[in-house]
């Protein structure tokens, strides 16, 4: 299997557009249907939501604060069937380290790792199912929020068992793996 890697020498919202069309692409190209989506003013998924639409893709939404959420923007999300959910649903907790290590990719990679594991914790995903999260850098300093400039393959799992690594695992080689693909992120 042969696939191509964007690196963006921009962070942030910038990359937002470009980070969608390599998205749709690869979703395109396998049988992954559902994509998780950070987005906490919305910016991101109300262009995730025009660029798929007909698609049949499944979104899940992960949001910072449901007060910082566009109420109408949640409503259409419940309505197309998709997932809204917010860090506060939720208390995700794993070892510093490991948020340590994601960040040195990028932002985008710690989110779309975290994103994945509350998304499963809560039910949404049946563990080892493949889906796509997309996520951003940089939210803070954008009024719309950050955008989006990271995109991975990853196989849903639970938190609890994201950073297990038994000898066994590591003998089936694959099955220890869970970030399947990096389809783009900050350079």
């Amino acid at each position: 299997m042969k696939e191509e890697i964007t690196y963006f020498t921009d962070i942030g919202i910038v990359n937002t557009d470009e980070t969608l069309r390599i998205v749709k692409e690869r979703a395109t190209k396998s049988s992954i249907k559902t994509i998780i989506v950070a987005s906490t003013k919305g910016h991101t998924i109300s262009k995730a939501l025009k660029l798929f639409e007909d698609s049949g893709t499944k979104f899940i939404v992960v949001g910072g604060s449901k007060k910082e959420f566009p109420t109408n923007l949640y409503e259409e999300l419940i309505e197309g069937g998709h997932q809204p959910i917010f860090n506060e649903d939720h208390a995700l907790s794993y070892p510093d380290i490991a948020w340590r290590i994601l960040r040195r990719f990028s932002e985008g990679m710690k989110v779309c790792v975290e994103m994945t594991l509350i998304a499963t914790d809560m039910g949404y995903l049946p563990p080892g199912e493949e889906v796509i999260a997309i996520a951003g850098t940089g939210r803070i300093a954008f009024p719309k929020g950050g955008g989006a400039d990271t995109a991975i393959v990853i196989e849903a799992v639970k938190s609890t068992e994201f950073f297990e690594t038994t000898l066994a695992e590591l003998d089936r080689k694959k099955k220890g793996r869970r970030i399947k693909e990096i389809l783009c992120k900050p350079r």
